[in-house]
């Protein structure tokens, strides 16, 4: 009869544990495909100046705040070009800070490898597990510099039909300080525009007149090209590698930001190598650990950027006084 008794309050107990974990389960898919809500938020600064943000709410909602990649550059664009973060490589989890003038002396004289040893010990990291050296960037994401051209950022895309989501996150990330950002292949400008994609969508880039200095005309050829190849292709390779593509999800946003930084042949190639099971939000998770072609350490981070940046601008600009709310329902 014991026997008996205990038996049936095991098998009542697994029962209830069966359900708690269905029950988490279907709250996880259920928030994930449940629809972003977005807000177009103004604050007045301490200055007085009138400052946007376009909120998604499902940023928080679904975690990405929470997760080590995302932790990991948000401490990273907030900490100072005088620091070093000492970071394992695969958990993204950081370990130490030391002063830049160390870093550079020791890589100098070549003993980098010697203070990743040293770490390695004082921290206790496994020996499968890589130490890098990432410095401070918070003297580039000067985000309070970009947030007055934010409002105009957000308008000009809505004008052009596309999701203001783009051009908050690509200003967050290419251009929070500058205009005057140049990179290594060329793409110049708040929006970072390559000189041929300018040139095709009507900007004027010569030895006399670069036009991906002017704010209006950048985010009119961004927003074009988000609009005509980085939605249209991400759509495409959803398809073609049978991804559910919800244009309306952050994720699929995500992998369109992407193929506006590494390009779409880019992204089709890290598609291809994931399998069609993992689906979403753990899509853009699993790609910023897959290694392809050009699909590697830049392009991974892009979309981890997009959200630390974002979180980041959040806090600055909804820690002052809150003038008005709109709930933002086009795309």
């Amino acid at each position: 009869m014991m026997r008996r008794g205990l038996n049936l309050l095991l098998g009542g107990i697994t029962l209830i544990l069966v359900m708690v974990v269905a029950c988490n389960s279907a709250s996880v898919k259920n928030a994930q495909t449940e629809p972003c809500i977005k807000e177009i938020c103004f604050v007045r600064n301490s200055d007085g100046a009138k400052i946007c943000m376009f909120r998604a709410t499902c940023v928080q909602r679904d975690g990405w705040d929470t997760l080590p990649e995302i932790r990991f550059w948000r401490r990273i664009v907030s900490m100072t070009k005088d620091s070093v973060l000492v970071n394992i490589i695969e958990t993204r989890k950081g370990i130490d800070v030391i002063p830049r003038w160390m870093y550079d002396s020791l890589d100098a004289i070549g003993q980098l490898d010697t203070l990743r040893n040293e770490m390695r010990v004082k921290h206790k990291v496994h020996n499968l597990q890589n130490i890098r050296f990432t410095g401070g960037k918070n003297h580039f994401y000067k985000f309070v510099d970009i947030s007055l051209k934010m409002a105009r950022g957000v308008q000009l895309f809505d004008s052009l039909g596309v999701d203001p989501f783009y051009a908050q996150s690509i200003l967050l990330i290419e251009s929070p300080g500058s205009n005057k950002q140049k990179s290594i292949a060329g793409a110049y400008g708040n929006f970072q525009l390559m000189p041929f994609v300018a040139k095709g969508y009507g900007l004027r880039v010569d030895a006399r007149i670069d036009e991906r200095e002017n704010f209006d005309r950048s985010a009119y050829a961004a927003a074009r090209l988000v609009k005509e190849s980085c939605v249209p292709m991400a759509r495409k390779w959803c398809q073609q590698y049978g991804f559910t593509g919800d244009e309306s999800a952050l994720w699929f946003k995500l992998l369109a930001l992407h193929c506006y930084n590494a390009g779409p042949y880019t992204v089709k190639a890290a598609l291809a190598v994931v399998p069609n099971s993992i689906q979403g939000n753990k899509l853009i998770q699993t790609l910023w650990h897959t290694n392809v072609g050009y699909w590697s350490s830049e392009a991974q981070n892009y979309s981890q950027l997009a959200i630390a940046c974002y979180l980041e601008y959040e806090k600055g600009v909804m820690s002052n006084k809150l003038e008005s709310k709109v709930r933002y329902t086009r795309y």
